[in-house]
């Protein structure tokens, strides 16, 4: 019942104090995010009045069907930035308001499969690195991106980014000051008093100063202002069914995927902060749920794709809203801002707007944590300068995805090292582990005793392999001694290397034991008739105490050996055979 309609539980315990609390944060945050959603909507290339539509219906349904008290679903930087990409191959205006509607529904759709199958756990595979250099790259198309509006020229006919900044330099003698003025000095208002900015409602009153200056300029130096862009109808949205054209639905898969995965990153994040910071727990799943379903409602009622917001949602926090019901209130506050003042809103000046989300990409570039990056990690640093260069020169659409594939391919290269020592006898009865390095002299002994660990998987199968056969080839021992206790999974390519070395071994009438192995692989070696080239006698399972099982298999070998193997000689051969300084640290093994 609580998975169908999980605000049922709330309803139950839900007390006056809750009331207050959610009333006072949801007409906290909708007197901040109406400037905010008219201007995510005009950077997704469609009318401002999207925006405040998407607002309302994604905030109540993802607070009903979510999880998160707390996260503010609606327009965002990321998403709108992706959606005008999307549509650039399309109509542009009301003409394009159909499109964006599909790609809503796509999104949704996408959200809602990944909560219902429980890919939450997907998320933990995305790099931080990759979402900063995504998040860089997305603030650097919000800042420069508003150029054009901020001069009050013309909008540039290029689709790639760099052109379109160097089409609007080229309009430079169209120059409009009022409007630079108005971009100027709201970016600077922001900026200076950006403390204030969770606490006093600044974005609305810079907002409203600017409207009330373009409505005092308007006689002699007239600016674009909303109502130039598309008239802000009085009243709800209107339903509306839409389109699922084959070619466009195509058209617009990758970036619905970039949209929907980008988005739940986000929520999720979000979701994850304050439930920490607030001792609960997240269900991440179902907080997906909420996401899709959403977008999939909201498509409906004409709202453009978006997500988890991070300054609504921590000032839905930080404002007293104590359950999802907050961003209930929020929603009906939106829509009765819509109903009241739609008038008003007009006169809002466009390059006003501007100015906001120049403030919005600069705040997203965080200098601090790109510092920390490039100090603590040369692959996370490449990865995170691979998506930043890719979103912001490229596609925006597919610099998360080229994180993603970077961040792969540097994990399989970390994971392809094979963590191989050998275990060097001392004077004194202990053992040295010792890196073993090829190309190092490595003089011949009877007994060799090699330990490997980490994960032996298919990538460092045909290294495996060739370094058993060296070792084999170069030190020619009677006895081959793997201790594998911290060799934590091996798959089938790195047990047919095991086995092709044993074989070869035997023939050449040597033997391999393994020490510190698990129960399930000793019956994986019966299973795959190894018995005779790997008998029980040669295997020695590991115990609670870590070495138990090597010092048994060695006292069985050398109890195996004959005189002269026991000999001054063959201990001689069995001697360390590197400096002592250098080669490792001293392990008390036995």
């Amino acid at each position: 019942m609580h998975v169908l309609a999980p605000f049922v539980k709330d309803l139950k315990s839900y007390t006056t104090a809750d009331l207050r609390g959610d009333l006072q944060a949801g007409l906290t945050v909708s007197i901040f995010a109406v400037p905010q959603a008219m201007a995510y909507a005009m950077l997704a290339g469609i009318p401002p009045v999207y925006g405040l539509y998407a607002a309302i219906i994604m905030s109540i349904v993802a607070a009903l069907w979510g999880h998160s008290p707390y996260v503010n679903t609606g327009p965002t930087n990321s998403a709108a930035l992706l959606t005008a990409s999307a549509i650039l191959p399309f109509a542009h205006g009301e003409a394009a308001v159909g499109i964006v509607i599909t790609l809503t529904l796509m999104v949704g759709v996408v959200r809602l499969l990944m909560g219902i199958c429980r890919m939450g756990v997907l998320l933990d595979y995305v790099p931080e690195s990759s979402f900063l250099g995504f998040t860089v790259g997305a603030g650097l198309l919000i800042a420069l991106g508003q150029l054009h509006h901020m001069l009050g020229v013309s909008a540039p006919e290029a689709v790639w980014f760099p052109m379109k900044i160097w089409q609007t330099a080229w309009k430079v003698h169209e120059l409009h000051p009022p409007a630079l003025l108005i971009s100027i000095v709201t970016m600077m208002f922001m900026l200076m008093f950006d403390r204030k900015a969770r606490r006093f409602p600044l974005a609305l009153v810079v907002i409203a100063l600017a409207g009330a200056a373009a409505y005092w300029l308007h006689p002699t130096m007239p600016v674009r202002i909303v109502r130039d862009v598309a008239e802000i109808p009085r009243g709800l949205p209107a339903v509306v069914v839409p389109s699922l054209d084959l070619d466009t639905v195509f058209a617009l898969a990758p970036a619905a995927v970039a949209i929907a995965i980008i988005g739940l990153i986000e929520a999720a994040s979000i979701g994850q902060t304050l439930a920490l910071r607030k001792g609960q727990q997240l269900d991440i799943n179902q907080e997906f749920v909420g996401q899709g379903l959403s977008h999939i409602v909201g498509s409906f009622f004409q709202g453009l794709p978006g997500s988890g917001s991070f300054s609504r949602s921590l000032l839905i926090e930080s404002t007293g809203g104590r359950t999802r019901y907050a961003n209930v209130a929020f929603g009906v506050f939106t829509a009765i801002a819509l109903l009241s003042v739609p008038k008003l809103l007009e006169w809002i000046p466009v390059s006003a707007l501007a100015g906001l989300l120049v403030y919005i990409g600069v705040r997203l570039v965080d200098f601090a944590r790109i510092r920390r990056v490039f100090a603590t990690s040369r692959a996370d640093a490449v990865i995170m300068l691979l998506t930043f260069l890719v979103t912001a020169f490229i596609r925006i659409e597919y610099g998360i995805f080229v994180g993603l594939a970077a961040a792969a391919v540097v994990h399989l290269h970390r994971t392809r090292e094979l963590h191989m020592v050998e275990f060097v006898p001392q004077p004194d009865g202990r053992f040295r582990e010792v890196p073993y390095e090829d190309g190092h002299d490595h003089p011949p002994s009877d007994i060799v005793v090699i330990g490997i660990s980490g994960d032996l998987y298919y990538g460092i199968s045909m290294l495996l392999r060739e370094r058993l056969r060296s070792i084999i080839e170069q030190q020619q021992p009677k006895h081959l001694v793997l201790r594998v206790r911290r060799a934590y999974s091996i798959d089938y390519s790195c047990w047919s290397a095991l086995f092709d070395v044993a074989e070869g071994f035997h023939r050449r009438g040597g033997r391999l034991y393994l020490c510190g192995i698990r129960p399930d692989y000793r019956r994986i070696i019966h299973q795959a008739g190894m018995s005779s080239i790997l008998p029980d006698g040669q295997m020695f399972p590991a115990t609670s105490s870590p070495f138990e099982s090597f010092d048994l298999c060695l006292r069985t070998i050398t109890g195996e050996m004959d005189a002269e193997a026991r000999s001054r000689e063959t201990c001689h051969d069995w001697s360390p055979r590197f400096p002592a300084s250098g080669m490792g640290q001293e392990q008390s093994e036995r």
